[in-house]
């Protein structure tokens, strides 16, 4: 994925890109909101962060990033998949 994807993006790549974590052949990635890296459909985890007044913004995390409570707030309350 090109460093010019901000973090938290959605992008349909033209040619077909393997997912990092599972090696699957896909058409759309995420940019991780915690290390920027590409993780597709089946390996993101969606967390939703609360900001402000009735605000919540959707994050996008890569398995590592999910469970690093120094990246993602709500890692503690996860428990591992591994």
């Amino acid at each position: 994925m090109p460093k010019s994807y901000r973090k938290g993006e959605i992008v349909m790549e033209q040619e077909k890109k393997t997912c990092p974590f599972c090696g699957k052949q896909v058409d759309i990635l995420y940019a991780c909101s915690g290390c920027n890296g590409a993780v597709c459909v089946a390996c993101h985890h969606l967390e939703l962060a609360g900001s402000g007044c009735g605000t919540v913004i959707p994050l996008y995390y890569c398995p590592k990033c999910a469970f690093d409570e120094k990246i993602n707030p709500n890692a503690g309350l996860k428990d591992s998949w591994e």
